[in-house]
């Protein structure tokens, strides 16, 4: 956790931790000497001059407003330290994020990542002064009044220094029996968030299959699991506080003890035992903060082994270098293999992409054209082989020299809530309006800017239809001078007329290298060349009407196209 917590302070802010350290020890130092002081403080009140007490209620308070100020300076620089931690664990996980391997994000990584996210907020905030100053007092403070009684009463001192590692291992064990059932309870607390946001995204459909009821559905089902393991952590904490309680029964026997016997003895005045008394109360009570600590540590432990996750996930190995094309360059796959998990999609995948020319990749569903796409866009790193852009080795290539060389629009359209013209800057934030109009009015999305003015799309486009927000997506792609264009599907949910100006417009791009992964007539007939893909591998490609005349896979696609599109609805002859 340590280093973690150092790995998230800005570098400024380091120096701090070792000054907000010594503040703490120092603080917990006068606390003890201050417990202790009222020792001889009885002593000299209930002895023969009770005036002596005057000299020791002063060491007191020097004690005690020594102490407030070491607090308040540690208050301070906690308070910075954490919102130094805070402003760069935002940035660090974020930064973080944006580099991840895309296949790390798996339903249980989504999760903690989301988790992680939300964390770097109140919890980073407080974490010195809310947890670290009472724990590092709740460990450090029986050692040192420990170590402050040796000169009053050694025995007592002997005593409350090997107490102090017998109720720290009780604790050790209390937390030990819970950790594991505050695991499940976690793992159940991300399962649930899941699928409350799953069952909120997937409204409409439930409701249209009438399956809306939470009770019976996936929710439902994590709901009663969170249920079961919040029960399961609440039992399995009982057994550890029961233990707790009987260790810090068994100190308060052998230390109220210890007093005892040295006053029966003679060693000790009866003024000075009540003193010690009061003294023995004061080293069981950070045993007592510690237990109450104890959850919420857990909780904070959970929040940066999350963090840390998300900090040691692998990123793609994008290497330093900047050499980068700037005019439509010459794609190559060489012997490339990829896969999802266990699941092998590409297989030693050669394959030329001419620059400047419009390539389509048509296959089978499954059969790895978007996971090329994905390939050459830089999302997913290659498990063997080689991706070279202009002969060089797109691997060598910085992660902002390759987002540089690429433009794309995927099957899934990722718009923000903002205006329209929010959402094609983000292809390029620094576009010019003259360009961005540009691109609204090849995409055949003008109409939709007109319309909604300065008005927002709504979360994920909401308030736009699937066609509305391809066009959206396609302008964002076409106002991004990239040397690359990369369509996956981009016209599948336009009319034909929208979808004949946006082709016409797509293809247009000569300035660019574009591959097209598409099914229907318009995306294909334009392109140069077809690459037909079945299991991962290449099975024909050339020319449209070349392979149109070889009778072979692309033939027979063709074929069903065009008979799919053919096909009409007739009324029947007792309608007509």
């Amino acid at each position: 956790m340590i280093r973690t917590v150092r790995s998230l302070l800005p570098d400024s802010a380091r120096p701090r931790l070792g000054a907000y350290a010594a503040a703490s020890v120092v603080s917990v130092v006068l606390r003890a000497v201050g417990a202790v002081l009222f020792v001889p403080l009885l002593s000299a009140l209930f002895g023969a001059a009770p005036s002596d007490a005057l000299v020791w209620v002063a060491a007191l308070t020097v004690a005690t407003v020594l102490g407030w100020a070491v607090d308040a300076f540690a208050a301070r620089l906690g308070f910075a330290l954490g919102f130094g931690m805070l402003d760069n664990a935002q940035r660090t996980v974020a930064e973080r994020i944006s580099r991840i391997r895309l296949t790390w994000f798996t339903a249980d990584n989504t999760a903690t990542a989301r988790q992680a996210i939300a964390a770097t907020g109140p919890d980073l905030v407080g974490l010195f002064i809310y947890l670290f100053t009472p724990l590092l007092s709740a460990l450090l403070l029986p050692v040192a009044i420990g170590l402050a009684l040796l000169p009053v009463a050694w025995p007592l001192g002997v005593a409350a220094l090997l107490g102090t590692p017998i109720l720290l291992a009780a604790m050790w064990a209390s937390a030990r029996l819970s950790r594991r059932a505050d695991r499940a309870a976690s793992d159940a607390n991300a399962a649930v968030t899941e699928r409350i946001l799953e069952f909120a995204r997937t409204q409409s459909a439930l409701r249209a299959a009438r399956r809306a009821d939470s009770a019976r559905s996936l929710a439902g089902d994590a709901l009663q699991a969170q249920h079961s393991s919040v029960l399961r952590l609440v039992l399995m904490q009982v057994p550890g506080q029961i233990l707790f309680s009987i260790a810090a029964q068994l100190a308060l026997v052998l230390l109220a003890g210890t007093t005892v016997v040295l006053a029966a003895r003679g060693g000790i005045d009866a003024p000075q035992a009540v003193a010690l008394i009061v003294v023995i109360v004061r080293y069981l009570e950070p045993m007592t903060v510690l237990a109450t600590l104890s959850p919420a540590l857990e909780s904070t432990l959970a929040v940066i082994e999350r963090i840390r996750t998300v900090l040691d996930a692998p990123v793609d190995g994008h290497g330093p270098g900047t050499s980068e094309a700037t005019t439509a360059p010459h794609i190559e796959f060489r012997g490339v293999s990829f896969g999802y998990g266990d699941t092998q999609v590409l297989h030693d995948l050669d394959l030329v992409i001419e620059a400047g020319s419009s390539t389509a990749i048509v296959g089978p569903s499954g059969s790895g054209k978007s996971t090329v796409l994905a390939l050459i866009a830089g999302l997913h790193a290659p498990d063997a082989g080689s991706i070279l852009v202009d002969g060089v080795d797109a691997s060598s290539l910085d992660a902002e020299t390759r987002r540089r060389l690429v433009s794309a629009v995927f099957q899934e359209t990722a718009l923000v809530d903002g205006t329209i013209d929010d959402n094609v800057r983000v292809g390029d934030p620094e576009a010019p309006a003259h360009a961005v109009e540009g691109a609204l009015r090849a995409a055949r999305a003008d109409g939709i800017a007109a319309r909604l003015g300065r008005g927002k799309v709504g979360e994920r486009g909401a308030a736009l239809s699937g066609g509305e927000r391809q066009r959206v997506s396609i302008a964002r792609a076409l106002v991004k001078r990239a040397p690359i264009l990369l369509i996956d599907e981009a016209t599948s949910a336009l009319d034909t007329e929208n979808e004949a100006a946006v082709v016409d417009a797509l293809h247009s791009a000569s300035d660019r290298t574009r591959v097209v992964v598409a099914h229907r007539y318009a995306s294909i007939a334009g392109c140069d060349r077809v690459v037909f893909l079945d299991g991962g591998r290449v099975v024909e490609q050339g020319g449209v009407d070349e392979l149109r005349r070889a009778g072979g896979r692309f033939a027979a696609f063709w074929r069903e196209q065009g008979e799919s599109g053919a096909w009409r609805l007739r009324a029947s002859r007792s309608e007509a």
